[in-house]
C-alpha cells in the first residue's frame, strides 16, 4: 500500500490552482503605509490590456538579452569545462576554482563590467554570460571527466579511435548532466538580465519596468511585471524540458 503511486489528477491540479491565487489574494490585503503590498489577482488581470503594448516590448527585451548573455555564456562554458576536463586529473584544484567562481554572484560582478564597457548593453550582457559560464563549465567537466560507460568500454575493446567512441557516444551519454546545467544556467540568465536593467538601467526591460512601477506607486504594473519574469523563466526551462524529451526520444 505504502509503494503506490497515486494517478495524477486534474481535479487536484485546479485545487492547488486555486489555493497558489487564494495566497495571492491574501497577501494582497497586507498594507504598508496605506499602500498594498501587491495587487490583487483581479485588480492585476484588469491592468493587463492597458499595460499589455508596453510590457511585451520589455518582456522581449529581457529575453534577448538573458538569451543573448546565456549563449555567450555556454559558449565560454563548453570551452572553460572541456579544458578543465583536460587538466583536473593533474590538477585536482581546478574544480575547487570553479566551483569558487561559480559561487560569486554575478550582481556583484556587475561593477565591474561597468567600468570595463561602460553603461551600455555590453555590461548587462557580460554580467549575465559571467552568471551562466561557470555553470556549464562545471556541467562539461563533470560529464567529460566520468568514468567510461559500458558501451564506450566495448568500442575501446571494438578497436574505436577515441573521437570515434566519442562522436558514437557523446553528447548522448551525458545529456543528463548537461541538460541540468543548462537549465541551471536559463534560470540564472534570466534573474540576472533584470537585476542588471534594475541596477544600470535599460532603455527596454522588465527590471526597468519594476523600478519605474515602485517610483510611482503602481501596484498593478509591478505585480505584472513580477509575474512576466517569472512567466519568462518557466517558459524557459518548459522549452529546455520538451528538447530534453526530444533528444531522449532521437536516442531511442
Amino acid at each position: 500500500m505504502s509503494g503506490r503511486q497515486l494517478a495524477p489528477s486534474r481535479g487536484a491540479s485546479l485545487l492547488a490552482l486555486a489555493g497558489a491565487i487564494g495566497a495571492w489574494w491574501a497577501v494582497a490585503q497586507i498594507q504598508v503605509a496605506g499602500r498594498p503590498l501587491v495587487a490583487t489577482p483581479a485588480a492585476t488581470l484588469g491592468a493587463l490590456p492597458r499595460a499589455a503594448p508596453t510590457l511585451g516590448r520589455d518582456l522581449a527585451a529581457t529575453a534577448a538579452r538573458a538569451g543573448v548573455g546565456l549563449a555567450a555564456g555556454v559558449a565560454a562554458g563548453l570551452v572553460i569545462g572541456a579544458l578543465a576536463a583536460v587538466l583536473v586529473r593533474r590538477a585536482p584544484v581546478i574544480e575547487g576554482l570553479l566551483d569558487l567562481a561559480r559561487s560569486v554572484p554575478p550582481v556583484v560582478i556587475l561593477p565591474v563590467c561597468l567600468l570595463a564597457f561602460g553603461y551600455n548593453e555590453l555590461a548587462r550582457l557580460a554580467t549575465v554570460a559571467f552568471g551562466c559560464v561557470w555553470t556549464v563549465s562545471l556541467a562539461v567537466m563533470t560529464a567529460a571527466s566520468s568514468p567510461w560507460s559500458a558501451r564506450r568500454e566495448m568500442l575501446h575493446v571494438a578497436g574505436a579511435t577515441p573521437l570515434q567512441a566519442l562522436a558514437w557516444t557523446q553528447p548522448w551519454e551525458s545529456f543528463g548532466v548537461l541538460v541540468v546545467g543548462l537549465r541551471a544556467s536559463a534560470s540564472t540568465a534570466v534573474v540576472v538580465a533584470v537585476v542588471t536593467e534594475m541596477i544600470a538601467g535599460a532603455e527596454r526591460g522588465l527590471g526597468g519596468r519594476v523600478i519605474a512601477a515602485q517610483i510611482d506607486g503602481d501596484t498593478e504594473g509591478l505585480t505584472l511585471a513580477v509575474l512576466a519574469a517569472g512567466t519568462l523563466g518557466y517558459l524557459i526551462n518548459l522549452g529546455l524540458r520538451g528538447l530534453e524529451r526530444w533528444v531522449r526520444r532521437l536516442e531511442t
